[in-house]
């Protein structure tokens, strides 16, 4: 299963949750979901965080 590596995406953009939950244009408060264990997010989610942190959807993650 591939390990989720939203946060330390973040940490490279130098982007806290909240600039991020702003740029997403969702309450800082649904942020926190995304950094649950567990979090299995839809594809159309991945295609949002990538847009907003610069990246390829496939570099949100780790085999």
């Amino acid at each position: 299963m591939a390990k989720l590596l939203l946060d330390e995406a973040l940490k490279r953009r130098g982007m806290s949750k909240r600039q991020f939950a702003k740029r997403l244009k969702i309450d800082y408060s649904s942020v926190f979901r995304y950094f649950r264990k567990g979090y299995d997010p839809k594809f159309s989610t991945l295609e949002k965080w990538a847009k907003v942190l610069g990246v390829k959807i496939r570099e949100l993650f780790e085999e």
